[in-house]
């Protein structure tokens, strides 16, 4: 052959080698997060059972993903893993019981006899609820973790009716009843009032993967009807506090990592781009319990609003309740069946409460190992400073950092960003996983400020004061010089790992600094002038002004770039913008710049004539006010917004979009959705 054509021939192998390798590389890397709706719900389902079936540690949803997909063999080590795990009690066991039960009633013949036994018998064997003998460490009282065992157990007992399950001798028929009133009960009150761990893109998804399982495979009809209409409801959350796929909203519970890492780290991205078409395929429990299941899909109202996208939209929510609100309810916080269901509203919020919940979990001291271990530890410490203030004769502050008690949000959307916080949230007190407020450009590109908490796990300091009108936040922050008497968390011998009891009052570190997490890299322009910080991605502009001077840090803020502010007392203000109304960049920025700012450190107040939205006046006491307007920062309804008004407390939703409208009666269990086609087009 000569050699001219030797070369050719050569040449075109190397070039068919290098695109070879290069589809090879495209085919492995992750599809890319969608900002404008893609796709249908069943060629976005296939990516998704895709992406779930080829995660490493996928888990027994990887194994659920592969099933749907017709392709084996399942990873036997994957499922014996989750056995073990619930054999163990460890932590987080109820999330794989669920998902062990979802995989049982699955027809195939993938999952060999041998295994279907094995799950049966270690599920007959499992810990159900707080008043089961065992010694473990076992969470069971958070909001996620109810509704899975309840879940777990209800579904268990249905499964296997007639046969004992051995930690309590009981049979699965009365599991099964017992676990259906606790079920029916904690539906109705996170129907009437929200979730504890509110917009929670940490467990929201844990919670969602209990109630598609309810869902799908309940026996009892009002069950499975229940569990439908509370999904409707957070999905509807979820749309109405989400910007293009990211769960950019103050959150009841997050992680650090969740946060920073933006839309492409929350649990929720590939729920809705699985339900709706934003976000990103991949796994998840209740992800792929989407993908799976027969009997739940999204309402088609919540589908169409989700792709809805207005120029200005507000949404106004109430969740949460408070201990003092039991009776309001129906509930006693003295009753062993009702105590979870307002635990979460203030359990250690003044003394009063902490010895009636004393009084309470008390009785299950031999059974509820971890709440002695991990609670109780803290609560004694903080009861411990209140008794010695109160000996002082000074006053009783809210020093419960675990609290999730009642919450007013807002969210203002556009086209091109989105601001939310939860308005006046316990201001001064201290947190652990709640996030106040967010600025949302797109997924990469979260922005808020925070006051450093104690521990990595703790990573929420003290609560600032926040406002906000639209498009302007205001958060005020008065960090105490000095640690409040009393003694410190003493934890048991076995407390150790996720397991640890959180400081007390006295030991905490009451940072005097305040930060805004802030990624210069991720933003196309950034800008500072004076007090002011400006950045620009894409349309969307951001105006971040401190009264304390900043600077920047490369790795000082939740380990990644943002601004530092010294100092116990800061104000920070927020203004976002855009160029459809506020013209270019430049422009923008001089006219920020050039608005008036007075501000009173000492007594943290500041008067701001915001471009485009008017006088804004703001202080550590008192109203926001707006133009002298005051503006109410708190006794919102459930939901209100423009695609519906819902009370709350009243557990009925009624959802519109155009001519298509969703009702949702939890009084009534009524479910129903109506529309009226369009005329059409001459």
């Amino acid at each position: 052959m000569p050699t001219a054509r030797l070369l050719r021939r050569l040449s075109l192998v190397a070039l068919l080698l290098v695109w070879l390798g290069a589809s090879s590389q495209a085919a492995s890397t992750p599809a890319p997060f969608a900002t404008e709706p893609r796709g249908t719900f069943e060629s976005r389902r296939t990516e998704v059972l895709e992406a779930a079936a080829s995660e490493p540690r996928g888990g027994v949803s990887a194994q659920l993903a592969k099933i749907a997909l017709g392709r084996g063999p399942l990873d036997e080590t994957a499922i014996r893993a989750s056995l073990d795990k619930i054999t163990r009690r460890d932590d987080t066991a109820d999330f794989d019981a669920v998902a062990l039960l979802r995989l049982y009633r699955t027809e195939t013949p993938l999952l060999s006899s041998e295994l279907r036994r094995a799950i049966r018998d270690t599920l007959v064997r499992f810990k159900y609820w707080v008043d089961e003998p065992g010694t473990d460490l076992l969470s069971m009282w958070s909001e996620n973790h109810q509704i899975g065992y309840h879940t777990a157990e209800y579904l268990a007992g249905q499964f296997f009716p007639g046969t004992t399950f051995t930690n309590n001798g009981k049979n699965g028929a009365w599991h099964r009843d017992a676990a259906r009133t606790r079920l029916l009960r904690w539906i109705a009150i996170k129907a009437k009032v929200g979730f504890s761990e509110w917009d929670s893109n940490s467990y929201y998804p844990v919670t969602m993967a209990a109630l598609l399982a309810l869902a799908e495979f309940a026996a009892d009809r009002e069950v499975a009807q229940r569990a439908t209409m509370l999904l409707d409801v957070m999905f509807f959350d979820i749309v109405v506090d989400s910007f293009r796929g990211s769960y950019g909203t103050s959150h009841g519970r997050t992680y650090t990592g969740t946060l920073t890492g933006g839309g492409r780290s929350e649990g929720t991205a590939s729920l809705q781009f699985l339900a709706w078409g934003f976000g990103a395929p991949g796994g998840g429990d209740a992800t792929v319990a989407l993908a799976t299941g027969k009997r739940y899909r999204l309402p088609r109202t919540i589908e169409l609003l989700a792709h809805d996208r207005p120029d200005e939209f507000i949404n106004r929510e109430r969740q949460s309740l408070l201990i003092e609100d039991a009776k309001t309810f129906g509930l006693d916080y003295a009753n062993p069946d009702d105590f979870w269901l307002l635990n979460e509203g203030g359990k250690f919020r003044t003394i009063e409460h902490i010895e009636a919940g004393y009084r309470v979990t008390d009785r299950w001291r031999e059974t509820l190992h971890r709440y002695g271990v991990v609670i109780k530890p803290y609560g004694d410490a903080v009861l411990g400073t209140y008794r010695e203030l109160a000996r002082r004769g000074e006053p009783l502050p809210d020093l419960d950092r675990t609290s999730l008690q009642r919450v007013d949000k807002y969210t203002y959307r556009t086209t091109d960003y989105q601001l939310s916080t939860a308005q006046d949230y316990r201001k001064g007190a201290p947190g652990f996983q709640q996030h106040i407020w967010q600025a949302t450009f797109g997924p990469d590109t979260p922005v808020f400020t925070f006051n450093p908490g104690p521990t990595a796990k703790y990573w929420q300091g003290r609560f600032p004061r926040s406002a906000q009108f639209k498009n302007v936040l205001i958060a005020l922050y008065n960090i105490p010089a000095e640690q409040p008497p009393g003694p410190k968390t003493i934890g048991p011998s076995d407390a150790a790992g996720n397991a640890m009891p959180s400081p007390s009052p006295s030991e905490d570190t009451l940072v005097p600094r305040t930060s805004a997490v802030l990624r210069r890299a991720l933003f196309d322009e950034v800008a500072q002038r004076g007090n002011w910080t400006y950045a620009r991605k894409g349309s969307a502009y951001l105006a971040l002004w401190s009264h304390a001077a900043t600077a920047w840090s490369a790795k000082g803020v939740l380990g990644g770039e943002g601004l530092i502010a010294e100092g116990r007392q800061n104000i920070w203000l927020c203004q976002l913008g855009r160029e459809a109304v506020d013209g270019s960049f430049t422009a923008w920025i001089d006219a920020i710049a050039a608005a008036p700012i007075e501000s009173d450190i000492e007594n943290l107040f500041v008067d701001y004539r915001a471009p485009g939205v008017g006088h804004v006046s703001f202080a550590w006491e008192g109203p926001l006010r707006i133009d002298g307007r005051v503006e109410p920062l708190g006794d919102y309804a459930r939901f209100d917004n423009a695609y519906g008004h819902s009370a709350y407390g009243s557990g009925r939703y009624v959802i519109n979009y155009g001519e298509h409208k969703l009702v949702l009666d939890f009084n009534t269990a009524e479910r129903t959705e109506s529309f009226t086609p369009f005329a059409p087009q001459p």
